[in-house]
């Protein structure tokens, strides 16, 4: 299905998981576009957007796209759990203010991990990293990992056991909240650890 790509200043997005957002949904991608749009304007140091693939029979009914207008709420709403394509591997972009219809920056796609599992080890999580090759061709896509309440890592076990010859993605990383702060780790390629309070994204 032929999809365009929609850009949003982070306001916007907070006001939607604030009025429309659904507990227990994938609006999580949402929220973690939100941590990573903070993410990428300390790292590049400039203002950004954050950016989604629509579907395009929705993208040419919306007002004032291509002329940088603003885009009601409801609309918003109506896109978030309507017109958002699920199947592409992209969730969502996080770019540099540029052009509303060519902004460049990086592509997430975001998976969740612990929820419903009994077992949240480093064995597991590395069985659930590996699987991945197998379902996604390779990609210039970053992969985002939210990792739920309970998730033990062992990072240094798990890169041993990565398949990273044929591991899809660019990156991975790692992101798990406590009570009031985030943390994001860059594990392949091996990188530093950001945290900040949660705050920090309103």
């Amino acid at each position: 299905m032929k999809c365009e790509e929609i850009f949003f200043e982070k306001n916007a997005i907070i006001q939607f998981l604030g009025n429309h957002g659904r507990p227990q949904t994938k609006d999580y991608e949402f929220a973690a576009a939100l941590i990573l749009h903070h993410f990428c304007e300390k790292q590049w140091n400039e203002k950004c957007w954050i950016g989604f693939r629509i579907r395009s029979k929705h993208f040419n009914s919306l007002p004032a796209i291509g002329n940088e207008g603003v885009i009601g709420l409801e609309e918003i709403a109506k896109l978030f759990h309507g017109g958002v394509d699920e199947d592409s591997p992209v969730d969502f972009v996080v770019a540099k203010r540029v052009n509303m219809r060519k902004a460049q920056g990086m592509i997430f796609q975001v998976k969740r991990f612990g929820i419903g599992r009994k077992k949240k080890d480093t064995d597991e999580l590395t069985v659930y990293l590996n699987s991945f090759p197998g379902k996604y061709a390779k990609t210039n896509t970053n992969l985002l990992v939210s990792l739920d309440d309970g998730v033990e890592v062992d990072i240094e076990k798990l890169l041993t056991g990565l398949n990273t010859a044929e591991f899809p993605f660019n990156r991975i990383i790692f992101m798990w909240l406590s009570s009031d702060e985030v943390f994001l780790k860059d594990v392949f390629p091996l990188g530093g650890m950001m945290r900040f309070p949660i705050t920090n994204l309103y």
